[in-house]
């Protein structure tokens, strides 16, 4: 049982090392510092050219994970932005103020799954402006980790992301 707990922590650090070094390639391809170059300098994140009382957040499709857990989550982060007051508009649509991507992936083994998940948020000329990532950890566990993400997994990131927004929206 320990060595699948280790096995379990090493793929998640294996993860997280690569969504860092994703974060570090986007500094190197344009030659130029990134918005998340001058993120990283500062304690806190810069704050929203466009208030979160006035903002529209539009997501795009989430890359890296099945279809029912997608379609999950996105039922979930639409019923979390209502419910603290956040704004979104259809993928695409023209008057959003902000284009939020997502990533996700999942690791795990028969002793328990993790969901890491990224999301960065592009201001309407598309700088990336700010990054919301974590884990969320599932007791369920299978051969498949998709299989061991549940909707309990699927709402506590969709809850914490939406809570995330909102506070880069209000600056705190």
């Amino acid at each position: 049982m320990m060595v699948k707990g280790n096995r379990l922590l090493t793929c998640a650090a294996i993860l997280l090392a690569t969504f860092a070094l994703a974060a570090c390639n986007n500094t190197l391809n344009s030659g130029q510092p990134s918005a998340s170059t001058a993120t990283a300098a500062s304690t806190a994140p810069a704050l929203p050219a466009v208030p979160l009382a006035n903002a529209k957040f539009s997501f795009t499709p989430v890359t890296g994970a099945p279809g029912n857990v997608l379609s999950r989550l996105s039922a979930q982060l639409g019923q979390e932005a209502l419910a603290q007051n956040v704004a979104l508009v259809p993928s695409g649509d023209p008057q959003a103020s902000y284009v939020v991507k997502g990533y996700l992936s999942a690791v795990g083994d028969a002793s328990g799954t993790i969901l890491v998940y990224v999301w960065d948020i592009f201001d309407a000329s598309g700088r990336r402006v700010h990054r919301i990532s974590g884990q969320e950890t599932s007791a369920n566990g299978s051969q498949d980790p998709w299989q061991g993400v549940d909707e309990s997994t699927t709402s506590n990131v969709a809850r914490r992301t939406v809570s995330d927004i909102v506070a880069w929206g209000s600056g705190a």
